[in-house]
């Protein structure tokens, strides 16, 4: 195998490699995403194992080392495998991406079937699992056998881990790093699961927002009640939930849980220079979104539509049950529940708004009836510089790989992942580049992979372990010099 070193290694070729074998990498992902692996509670934890398998063996295929299902109690598998022959005094990058999906939704909803990948005719890739985030996973393995099979060998050093419970708040992520934080050693982060700002162009990530939920549940009755003999002096327990849950955003769209906004970070004039400088379109947001035709736009409107989305906290109910529309009755039913989420920025402190959250959901039961509330756990926000070297290589890649300048981007969404792994490795650089886009319907029916992102995804990959390369051997040069 060849052994890593300035100048030794032409990207060219291997691009040359994936375009001829684009067909193939397309198949291999059409395979993972028919694999159900949905790790939410109620899903059978076996097709979570069968796609780590199943990824497994994508990774010996392009030529990974070592590669093995690494597993805790009780917790979804990992997958991993890694090539480390470019030797010690090349750079170490670790991948990351996660094999396990969000669950369907509605089947009626789905114009296809939603674990049986279609080609659409818009050149989509449409199924659960095709762009969050199995199509990240593929870019590196296509990368990776693209630069083995025309050099014999990578630029740096790979370690790639794939999660398996990614999409339920990677909740054992402290176990496993406690386990495996030597194995995971490296010089340089690279995640697969984020997107661009528009479709085509090319977008790397340095925020994210975290996440605080919980469980809110209103019992009025110890049994439901005929709505005509007892409606009127019986308290509704929809009712009361529905009082809870719309009293939690003020008529301003601020969030109206007291000392919310204690901690928040505000931008400098820098940073929200550079978030107003990125391409909007409000009539194509809306489209992307797509927000019926008097759907006014929410959040606090003293900020710009990406400050709301990246570097703002925003709540949003994301379950709500009662009793089924189909089958109902008229009775006032004895209970309603609710699923609360809360998406948290910089400074704020997890625990701390999830105590504010439940303190505020139970403060105030109408009517006097039964309010509880549980937690579901917390994720942190991370952001980083994006100003850095390692910052300016990915950009050079990306631009290389689509053809277009790149931009620097926040992420609404939360990636556990992030946050206590660049801790644990000492704050090395984390790199966010992915292939989701506005229309991707990530978490939604008809999910969907832009197949062009895509391949120039996969070539930006291979530009970028160049890249890291080039910047590893000037680092170290600068060190010894």
């Amino acid at each position: 195998m060849a052994t890593a070193a300035k100048n030794t290694f032409d990207p060219a070729r291997a691009i040359e490699y994936l375009d001829s074998n684009r067909e193939r990498f397309r198949t291999t992902l059409e395979d993972l995403s028919r694999i159900p692996s949905v790790s939410a509670e109620g899903y059978p934890p076996e097709e979570v194992a069968r796609s780590a398998e199943a990824t497994c063996a994508a990774m010996r295929a392009v030529g990974l080392e070592n590669v093995e299902v690494l597993t805790l109690a009780g917790v979804h598998p990992y997958a991993y495998g890694q090539w480390l022959r470019a030797g010690k005094g090349a750079a170490t990058v670790l991948l990351y991406g996660h094999h396990d999906v969000q669950p369907p939704g509605r089947p009626e909803k789905w114009r296809t079937p939603a674990f049986q990948p279609t080609l659409g005719q818009d050149r989509r890739l449409y199924g659960r699992g095709t762009v969050d985030d199995k199509a990240g996973v593929m870019v590196h393995l296509a990368a990776i056998e693209a630069y083995l099979e025309t050099h014999g060998g990578l630029p740096v050093n790979v370690k790639f881990l794939v999660e398996g419970e990614e999409e339920i708040g990677s909740e054992n992520l402290g176990e496993f790093l406690r386990k495996y934080r030597k194995r995971m050693k490296a010089d340089f982060i690279v995640l697969t699961d984020t997107g661009n700002l528009e479709t085509g162009l090319p977008s790397l990530t340095y925020q994210l927002r975290g996440i605080v939920a919980a469980d809110l549940e209103v019992r009025a009755l110890d049994h439901p009640l005929h709505s005509g003999m007892w409606g009127g002096p019986v308290p509704d327990p929809v009712i009361a939930i529905s009082k809870i849950l719309g009293g939690l955003i003020r008529d301003d769209g601020t969030i109206d849980i007291p000392g919310f906004y204690k901690d928040v970070r505000r931008l400098s004039a820098r940073e929200r220079a550079r978030l107003r400088a990125l391409p909007f379109d409000e009539k194509k947001f809306r489209a992307d979104g797509g927000l019926v035709a008097g759907a006014k736009l929410t959040g606090e409107k003293d900020y710009s539509v990406y400050e709301r989305l990246w570097t703002r906290p925003a709540l949003t109910v994301i379950a709500l049950e009662a009793s089924p529309i189909k089958g109902s009755s008229n009775q006032i039913v004895d209970s309603a529940r609710a699923r609360v989420s809360v998406r948290i920025v910089p400074n704020q402190d997890p625990d701390d708004i999830l105590k504010r959250l439940i303190r505020r959901l139970t403060a105030h039961p109408p009517w006097g009836v039964e309010v509880t509330a549980r937690s579901l756990g917390t994720v942190s926000w991370w952001t980083t510089n994006p100003e850095g070297p390692a910052f300016e290589a990915a950009a050079r890649a990306l631009e290389k790989g689509y053809g277009r300048q790149a931009v620097f981007i926040g992420a609404g969404g939360t990636i556990g992942f992030v946050d206590p792994f660049a801790r644990e490795l000492g704050g090395v650089p984390a790199l966010l580049l992915g292939v989701e886009d506005p229309i991707c319907n990530a978490h939604s029916e008809n999910e969907s992979l832009s197949l062009d992102d895509w391949y120039k995804g996969m070539r930006s990959a291979v530009y970028l372990y160049e890249e890291l390369l080039a910047l590893f051997f000037a680092t170290q040069n600068y060190i010894n010099a």
